[in-house]
């Protein structure tokens, strides 16, 4: 076995042709031809089955494919982050962030210079929860701040922050007079709402304890463009108190009625990633960092 037979697999499944794949990896058809059958001798069982001038994969040809794409992967991985240390002399750390753990994380600062290990190159990604989680588990990324709590064996979790949940509003809005307005007051007024699912969820449950319904105008995925939708739009919408409290131009908020809701930032990471003190480490930072008076709303 090899990584060149293992990337071959992997283009013929999506490419179909030896032809097509001999271009991709800048090699001559018989070099092709010869790894495909040197594999089927190797492994002892018929891989590929040519039909109407395409090649497909047996039944066998589809198992190994399974585990080709996972060592492609991870060799590619490799490659990358190997790159980047002969480039900067550093070894890459990715961050995987929502948009608002991004937020909650760059706004309260983060990770100070002078707190990351000087061999450390932190790279931040934003993406969905579900997104960024299915990169951790593939190695794409090291470690993901999310809403989301994760069940998984093969990954670590652990709470990092918590921040209560308040009403964004527009200056001069009628419900500035209030300084905790019933939730019937909220009914009919436009709202813009964040589309992060952990965040969506205490809200809806909100909703559901209050017996108020929303009338959702629009959703985002960015904070930014939320706080805009609420300064320019007319719009109410439900945030972390910190984030709109340390955005550059934050908007006026007040606390929701009833139980005040709270949202937890967490952070989750691979059991076997292969520097096992330096999680722990990057999430007491990221506490300190996080530990801020509560806003004012």
């Amino acid at each position: 076995m090899s990584i060149l037979r293992m990337k071959i697999i992997v283009l013929l499944d999506r490419l179909k042709k030896v032809t097509a794949v001999a271009d991709e990896l800048d090699l001559k058809q018989p070099t092709v031809s010869f790894h495909m059958k040197k594999m089927e001798e190797e492994w002892g069982i018929p891989l590929f089955e040519m039909k109407t001038g395409k090649v497909l994969l047996t039944e066998a040809g589809k198992t190994l494919h399974h585990y080709a794409q996972q060592i492609d992967h991870i060799y590619g991985e490799a490659q990358t982050r190997l790159q980047t240390l002969r480039q900067t002399g550093k070894n890459q750390f990715i961050i995987g962030c929502t948009d608002l753990a991004a937020s909650l994380m760059l706004l309260s600062g983060g990770f100070r210079l002078s707190q990351v290990p000087g061999d450390l190159l932190l790279s931040i990604r934003t993406g969905g929860e579900n997104e960024l989680h299915a990169q951790l588990e593939d190695g794409s990324v090291d470690l993901v701040l999310s809403g989301q709590w994760v069940e998984n064996a093969s990954l670590s979790c652990e709470p990092v922050a918590e921040d209560e949940l308040a009403l964004m509003i527009p200056r001069d809005h009628p419900l500035t007079r209030y300084s905790g307005p019933g939730s019937y007051r909220l009914s009919g007024h436009p709202f813009t709402l964040m589309e992060e699912p952990s965040l969506m969820k205490i809200v809806r449950q909100w909703e559901k304890d209050e017996q108020v319904t929303l009338q959702i105008e629009q959703l985002t995925d960015r904070v930014d463009f939320a706080l805009e939708a609420v300064r320019s739009g007319g719009c109410l919408c439900i945030l972390p108190s910190r984030v709109n409290r340390q955005a550059q131009g934050g908007v006026p908020s007040i606390r929701l009625p009833g139980k005040l809701p709270s949202w937890k930032l967490y952070a989750a990471w691979r059991t076997d990633f292969p520097r096992p003190q330096l999680i722990p480490y990057l999430i007491d930072k990221l506490r300190m960092s996080m530990s801020l008076p509560e806003a004012d709303v």
